[in-house]
Formats: structure tokens, C-alpha cells, sequence
């Protein structure tokens, strides 16, 4: 057993070397940044003590007069939440929309007094510790260095490996032989190495356990294995919740207030602050709060606890308003989180400082310094371990996996993957040292003269094949941080425009095997509950009828723009209105076409679940989804496609002027492909050619991939499926990836679209050709080789919609990080793919999109926000309408 013990202390000991000596510099930054976080918050409270406090003076002034203060003096700067002063001596903070940008996702706030209505100031405000800007540029040193979304990597290694630094060191000291104590204090005698390992042992003792503390809390912010911690807590139903409010909710009575403000929040919503902050008090809620107002017609005002200190306060409440008085519709307490839930808020508020204030702080600061010098005396520890003359010390002795039997080696192997699959970057710098430690070795073997070596040959012994097994394992794991899922769009046949006209009637739908046009619009719809007329509920057959109707003036209006003539009047347009299809007068039809779908909960609330398609079910949230509801789903779908914009434009008011009082507008998309100058494959923003691997439109091929006749209604034989995904791309990351990495990532060549196996573009992969290194040409986890072999058609679009502000809806505004503020590192930019695609099962695509989430390296750099599909019936007869059959 001694034996054992001396086997495994070697690696250990080589292990906390290595860690020691590469990733302390990472550790010793995060500690002085860490240091200076905890001690800016006494220094920012000296620093905006006159923004943040007033002179207590009688009775305060209502919220709206306060809030009136600060609109007439900033009045281009829309209001959109309030802190109220929380303490007598506190003042009141306004949240507004200054139009700044800015990296960490902070925002303007002003100040007020709520005595004399006077305006104090104004400053910005970040994340629920409501830091000013001199802990804002803290925090954001202490997470990314200001370098951005690299710089994020730095933390990132410092907390996968601190856990590791600080367990190893434990057991080291632990196991380590001592005659006179000296395990809990220091006892520091003789002189060198020992008198050093002293100090460093015990203190590293007494601080281990908030080491493992700050590393466990702190890697849940970070870009690859906090999303793995992320992926465990949505598994065990551990996630934070919250409540939402309906930002689209119809504003009564009061509608109009906002008729001059638009988008932004009204003077009305502000008049009624002092209602809802009664009626908050009244709920039980408790200061300090933050009252987020709605916008443009919205009624729904969201009220939040924001004490995150002993004893916590988070509960939340939506407020509404559209009755005119402040109504209380739904509530969110702290008490019933999930417990994880709630220990995570805890455990988060005390690595920020939060939970015991100034004691909390002070605990944190004192043990960044101890970090300090815990680095230090390990570097004094290796250069006091230098031989004579020379200037740095020696590393621990190699080959203790060599002395371990074999089951226990395997154990270290399959421990070191485990480990490097949940903290990809400790894993791929675990690989790294085993590689470099490996290469030492056997450098070290290879420079003695032959006669040291015995026979004369370089060897390797069994064991060392082994630990290069391990750096296999470690890599293979690092490597895969799969974070999302989705699919190449099609773009086939793009260089073929063909005629300005498209038929609308035929036995298919256009839109599919149509060459792809220039512009796209993509449109979903949910059918009416209610008569638009009476408000009352409608019944299955009346919704059956709604659904009937739509379809039919579609159809009409489709077939009539894409044959470049006037669609009939809509049934709400009187003789005087403004038509539509003047916006397009004078442009030819530029191939429109108009394709619909039919969702899976249409048919039950049409009462027409016996002719539902047998495969049309919910796609579900694949691994790597970050779906936002509001760009999801639907009754029904429109693809809107052709050569001119505006003409595609015109097609979608008129199709939505007949859903008035049928269906509500969900959602809508916009997207665009362009084929090379001369014909080709369309690209996508990635720079790829997009569309190599579909079959010829017509083709044998393409009809068995396409068209579901296999045990299908018979009014939905030579129909299809539609998967829409809106695709979001990780540009910003994916353009600091090398030529030959981009190209590894597709398994194709970027300029050409051959396949790396070679070949011409359309021809498929050859997975048994090696490259010049012997490995597949074609990586088993490139894009390509994951999902060649998917039974679909794809057509879809790209789209850029440029630059988003923090309070857009979007993924990297808050769901790339921690809904706290603690960090919103991700790049603001929404572009990527309209992913759309054809098949006769939908369940080709759930397969592929699996199988990506699993182990497609694309994965890394796209993420799906939006998804749905959709039943795509046959085409309509010269006349009839699109679905006819559906109805008998």
C-alpha cells in the first residue's frame, strides 16, 4: 500500500508542477483582479456618495414626479425601469436608454432626489449589484482582461484549474511525512525550500475551501464549461426562474396613451408608477426594488426584489394596468425556487460580495491576497529547488504512471476524459502538458549515447504509449464543446433565375423545388381563439372555418401576385383604402412564390386531429438551443420568396391584411442568398458554399427525400414537412479560426467546395482517404461527415440584422451568461441562416440535428433561437385553394 501511495504522489506531484509553474500567471492575475473587485465597492460608494444619497427631508415626492423630473431633464432618453429609494437617506435611481452600446451591457441610470425632485446626476448601472463604472471596468477586467471573447479564455483556465491546484495541493500536504506538527499553522524552521513549504502548506490549508468555492461558482460564468454547468442544471431542473411579461399585450382603455411615443414607454406608464408601487407593497414585495415599465401599447409593469444580501430578497411580481388600475396577475417567490436554484443564488451572491456586505467583501479580499502569496511561494519553492549554478529549479520526476498497475492507469485515463469533456480548456491544457511531458521523455531517451539506452533502438515502452492515450482522451474531450445544433440551408440552382413568373397552381407548392430566389420572408401566424367582432370564444368548427377562409383568400391573393396581377379586395378594405400591392406597382413578379404549412396544433383546435399528417409532431430542444418563444412555432407559416425585395414585401401586407380577425402575426424573418456572379452555389455569411449536397430538383432522389406519400391522410399524399431555424452564427469567433481550421470545421474547401477527400463539389466524401498525416482527410467531425447522409432537401436564407442593444431580445443579451449582469461578454451581433428544409419525415432532421449536437465541431460557433415545422400540403388546382382537401 506504501508502494501505491509513493506511485500515485509522483504524477500528483508532477501534475501540481506543471500547474504551478503554466497556469499560476492566470491564477495570479485572476487573484490581484479579484482583490481589486471585492475592494471597489467600498471605494465606489465614497466615489458616488453624492449621486446615491440625500438629506432626508420630510415627505417624499410621488414616483411619477420623480420620474417626471428626470424625463424633462434628459427628454430623448426613454425611461425603462425604477429603483425607489430604498432607505431615507437614499435617492431615487431611473434606469433610461441613452442609445450607448456599451461591451459589459451596462446602462444609464439618473439620479434623483425624492424630496425635492432635484436631478443629481447621472452614471450607469451594471447587473443586479448595480455596480457604477469603476466596479463595471473591474468586473470586466477580472473576467476578460478587456479583450473581449478571448480574453474570457484566461478566467475560464484559471477556474477549471484552481479546484485541481488547491485538491492537489491538499493531499500533497496531507500525505506529506512532518515530526513536529505544523499541518494547521505555520511552523517555519531551518531555512530554503522547507522553511517556505512552511508558510505555503497550512495556509493553503485554511484556504482550500474557498479556493473551491471561488472555482466551482466562478467557472458557471465561463464561455465552454460553464455551459456544460448550464446543460446539468437544465438536466436536474435546477435553473433560475422568472417571470415574463407580455410585451405585446393589448393596451384597454389606455391604448392610446403612448400614441407619441411609440415603441417607447408612454407618459401614461409612468403616471401610474406610484399604483404599482402600492400595489407591490401591498403584495408583500420590499424594498430595494426595480419596477421595469412597460413599452409602446404594453400593460404589464414587472416589479423585482433586489436584495441580495442576507436575508435574500428576489421575489418578483407582474403588475398590470390594463383594467387602469394596478392589478397583481402573477407572482414568483424566492421560497419556491428549486433549492439548487436558490443555493446557486446564494453561493453566486457571495463570490460577488454581496451576501454578508462588507464582511463578505473583506473575506474575498483577504483571500485573493493569501492566492498572492500561495503563488509566490510556490515559484520560490521551484527556483530554492534549482541545482547549483543553475537559475530556475527542476520539475518533479517523471514515469509514476509507469508504476501504477494497469486498472488503476485506466482509471487515471477515463478520469482525465471525464474531467476534460466537463472543462474543455483544463482538459486541452491537460493534453498539452502531457504531450509536452511525453516529447520531454522521450527526447531526454533519444540524446543518450546508445550504449546508455541498452540496445541501441529508441523504445517506447507500454506505458507510454499509454499516457499518450490519455492526451487522446483529454484532447477528444476539450475539443468537444458542442453548444448548439443546426443545419446547412439549400441554395441549389440558384444560378438558374428562370422566368419572372412562377405558377402558383400545380400539383406541388412553389417555393420548393423552385430555384432559390434572392429574397426570403418567412412569416408564422396563430389562428384566431376568438371572434374578432363579439370576443367570444370560438368552437372547433368555427375555427375550422377560419382556417378554411384564410387558406382560400391566401391561395387567391398568392396565385394573383405571383402571375403579376391585382389581387382581389380584401373583405376590410372599403373603395377608398390604400392597396397594398401599390407599393409594388410597376415591378414584375420577379418569380414570387408564396408556400404555406399548416402547424401541429392547428389541427386541434380545428377539431381535425384524424386528418393530422401521421409525422407532424413538435420538433423538441435539441442540446445546444437557446429557443426564444417569440421567434418560434405557430399555426401557420408563410414562405414569401422572390428576386426583388419589395416585391416580397408587398406579397406579405397583403397576405397579413386577411388574417385581421383570423390569426395574430407571431413572428417574422427576413433573409437573402446570392448566387455568384456567373452561377453557383450560393454562401453563407460563414464564406461557405451552402447547398453542395442537395439532389437535382426533380430527381429521384429528390422526390423520395422530399414528398410524403409512406401512410399519410390521402388529402396530404405529395405533400412535405418544413423545418424552419433561425440559426444564429458566432461571426465574430468563427472569423479568428485559420483558413485550414474553417475548412476542418465543414470538411470542405472553402473557395472551391470540394470535399477534402477531393474530388468535384457535388461529388460525395470519401471518408477512407488519409491525408498527408495519415488521418482522415474528412474529419469524422466535420459538418459534412455528420450529416451527409440526412435524407432532406435544404433551401434556406441568410440574414443580418446587424448590431443589437442590450435590451433586444437576444441570445447574448442575457442567456449566454447569468441573468444577474454579471456578464455580457458575448458579441451583440444578429446574423446567421434562415435554415429551412424539405423532407417526407421530419424525423431525418431530429436525427441529424442530434447527431450534430453531439459531435459536430460546427456546433461550436452557430445556435439555434428560433425553430418550428410545419405540414406543407400539395399544390392547388387551377381555382381551388391550397389544403382543399383537408376540408372534404
Amino acid at each position: 500500500m506504501s508502494t501505491m501511495k509513493a506511485a500515485l504522489r509522483r504524477p500528483l506531484l508532477r501534475l501540481h508542477f506543471y500547474a504551478g509553474l503554466f497556469i499560476a500567471p492566470f491564477l495570479l492575475v485572476t487573484a490581484l483582479t479579484g482583490l481589486a473587485y471585492a475592494l471597489s465597492y467600498p471605494v465606489e460608494d465614497l466615489l458616488y456618495r453624492d449621486l446615491k444619497t440625500v438629506e432626508p427631508g420630510g415627505e417624499a415626492l410621488p414616483l411619477a414626479a420623480q420620474v417626471g423630473a428626470v424625463t424633462e431633464a434628459h427628454p430623448d432618453w426613454p425611461v425603462t425601469a425604477v429603483r425607489p429609494a430604498a432607505a431615507p437617506d437614499a435617492s431615487t435611481a431611473v434606469l433610461v436608454d441613452d442609445g450607448a452600446d456599451r461591451e459589459s451591457g451596462a446602462v444609464a441610470v439618473v439620479y434623483v432626489d425624492p424630496y425635492t425632485g432635484d436631478v443629481l446626476g447621472h452614471s450607469t448601472t451594471y447587473g443586479s449589484s448595480q455596480a457604477g463604472p469603476v466596479r463595471e471596468w473591474i468586473s470586466t477586467l477580472h473576467r476578460s482582461l478587456h479583450l473581449g471573447e478571448p480574453g474570457r479564455l484566461y478566467s475560464e483556465l484559471a477556474a477549471s484549474w484552481l479546484w485541481v491546484v488547491a485538491l492537489g495541493g491538499l493531499v500533497l500536504w496531507i500525505a506529506r511525512r512532518r515530526r513536529d506538527g505544523g499541518f494547521w499553522r505555520p511552523k517555519p524552521a531551518g531555512a530554503g525550500r522547507s522553511r517556505t513549504l512552511a508558510w505555503h502548506g497550512p495556509v493553503g490549508v485554511w484556504l482550500v475551501l474557498v479556493l473551491l468555492f471561488l472555482s466551482v461558482t466562478g467557472v458557471t460564468w465561463s464561455r465552454y464549461a460553464g455551459e456544460r454547468v448550464a446543460e446539468l442544471r437544465a438536466a436536474l431542473d435546477w435553473t433560475t426562474p422568472s417571470l415574463t411579461v407580455d410585451s405585446g399585450a393589448s393596451g384597454g382603455d389606455h391604448a392610446g396613451h403612448d400614441a407619441m411615443t411609440g415603441a417607447a414607454t408612454s407618459a401614461f406608464s409612468i403616471a401610474l408608477l406610484d399604483g404599482v408601487y402600492a400595489t407591490a407593497r401591498e403584495a408583500g414585495m420590499s424594498d430595494p426594488m426595480q419596477i421595469t415599465l412597460p413599452t409602446g401599447s404594453a400593460t404589464q409593469y414587472l416589479v423585482a426584489e433586489q436584495r441580495r444580501s442576507l436575508p435574500l430578497e428576489q421575489d418578483q411580481l407582474v403588475v398590470d394596468t390594463a383594467s387602469g388600475a394596478p392589478e397583481a396577475v402573477d407572482e414568483l417567490r424566492f421560497a419556491d425556487w428549486p433549492t439548487m436554484a436558490q443555493a446557486t443564488n446564494v453561493l453566486i451572491a457571495a463570490h460577488m460580495g454581496l451576501l454578508f456586505g462588507l464582511p463578505n467583501q473583506l473575506v474575498l479580499a483577504a483571500a485573493m491576497v493569501l492566492l498572492v502569496l500561495m503563488i509566490v511561494w510556490g515559484y520560490r519553492m521551484w527556483w530554492q529547488r534549482r541545482p547549483k549554478g543553475a537559475l530556475v529549479g527542476r520539475a518533479y520526476p517523471r514515469g509514476g504512471l509507469r508504476q501504477l498497475p494497469w486498472p488503476l492507469v485506466a482509471v487515471v485515463v477515463a478520469a482525465a476524459a471525464g474531467i476534460g469533456w466537463c472543462f474543455p480548456l483544463l482538459g486541452i491544457s491537460l493534453a498539452a502538458f502531457v504531450v509536452a511531458d511525453v516529447a520531454i521523455g522521450l527526447w531526454r531517451r533519444f540524446r543518450k549515447p546508445p550504449a546508455e539506452r541498452g540496445d541501441g533502438e529508441a523504445t517506447v515502452t507500454r506505458r507510454t504509449a499509454l499516457a499518450t492515450a490519455t492526451v487522446s482522451a483529454a484532447v477528444g474531450a476539450g475539443v468537444g464543446m458542442a453548444i448548439a445544433s443546426s443545419a446547412r440551408d439549400d441554395g441549389a440552382g440558384a444560378e438558374a433565375e428562370g422566368a419572372a413568373i412562377e405558377p402558383f397552381y400545380g400539383e406541388r407548392q412553389a417555393g420548393i423545388e423552385t430555384p432559390s430566389q434572392g429574397h426570403a420572408l418567412f412569416a408564422a401566424f396563430d389562428l384566431a381563439a376568438a371572434d374578432l367582432a363579439t370576443g367570444a370564444a370560438l368552437d372547433a368548427a368555427a375555427v375550422a372555418a377560419t382556417l378554411q377562409a384564410l387558406l382560400k383568400d391566401w391561395s387567391a391573393v398568392a396565385a394573383a401576385l405571383a402571375a403579376g396581377e391585382t389581387p382581389p379586395k380584401a373583405a376590410i378594405d372599403g373603395p377608398d383604402q390604400f392597396d397594398a400591392e401599390a407599393v409594388a406597382a410597376g415591378l414584375d413578379p420577379a418569380r414570387l412564390t408564396v408556400t404555406f404549412g399548416i402547424g401541429p396544433a392547428a389541427f386541434a383546435k380545428a377539431g381535425l386531429e384524424a386528418a393530422q399528417p401521421s409525422k407532424l409532431t413538435e420538433l423538441p430542444e435539441f442540446d445546444g438551443d437557446r429557443l426564444n418563444p417569440a421567434w418560434s412555432g405557430g399555426d401557420l407559416l408563410l414562405q414569401v420568396c422572390g428576386d426583388d425585395q419589395q416585391v416580397v414585401s408587398n406579397a406579405f401586407l397583403e397576405l397579413r391584411k386577411r388574417a385581421v380577425g383570423r390569426g395574430s402575426l407571431l413572428w417574422v424573418q427576413q433573409g437573402f442568398s446570392s448566387a455568384p456572379a456567373g452561377g453557383g452555389t450560393p454562401r453563407n455569411l460563414m464564406g461557405f458554399k451552402d447547398g453542395s449536397a442537395n439532389p437535382r430538383a426533380g430527381s429521384a432522389e429528390f422526390d423520395a427525400r422530399v414528398w410524403a406519400v409512406d401512410a399519410e391522410p390521402s388529402w396530404f399524399e405529395g405533400g412535405t414537412y418544413l423545418v424552419f431555424r433561425k440559426i444564429r452564427m458566432r461571426l465574430p469567433d468563427w472569423s479568428m479560426l485559420s483558413a485550414e481550421d474553417q475548412d476542418l470545421t465543414f470538411g470542405r474547401e472553402r473557395d472551391s467546395g470540394v470535399p477534402l477527400s477531393g474530388g468535384g463539389e457535388f461529388d460525395h466524401p470519401d471518408f477512407t482517404v488519409l491525408d498527408a498525416s495519415g488521418l482522415p482527410a474528412v474529419p469524422a467531425d466535420s459538418h459534412i461527415a455528420v450529416v451527409h447522409d440526412a435524407a432532406m432537401v435544404r433551401r434556406g436564407f441568410n440574414y443580418d440584422y446587424g448590431f443589437l442593444t442590450q435590451g433586444d431580445v437576444s441570445s447574448d443579451a442575457a442567456a449566454d451568461g447569468h441573468l444577474d449582469g454579471h456578464m455580457h461578454a458575448e458579441h451583440p451581433y444578429d446574423a446567421g441562416l434562415l435554415f429551412v428544409s424539405f423532407q417526407a419525415d421530419p424525423q431525418v432532421f431530429v436525427d441529424a440535428q442530434e447527431k450534430m449536437a453531439a459531435s459536430d465541431r460546427l456546433s461550436e460557433f452557430i445556435t439555434a433561437e428560433g425553430s418550428g415545422v410545419w405540414a406543407v400540403p400539395p399544390g392547388a388546382a387551377e381555382g381551388g385553394y391550397v389544403g382543399e382537401r383537408l376540408f372534404g
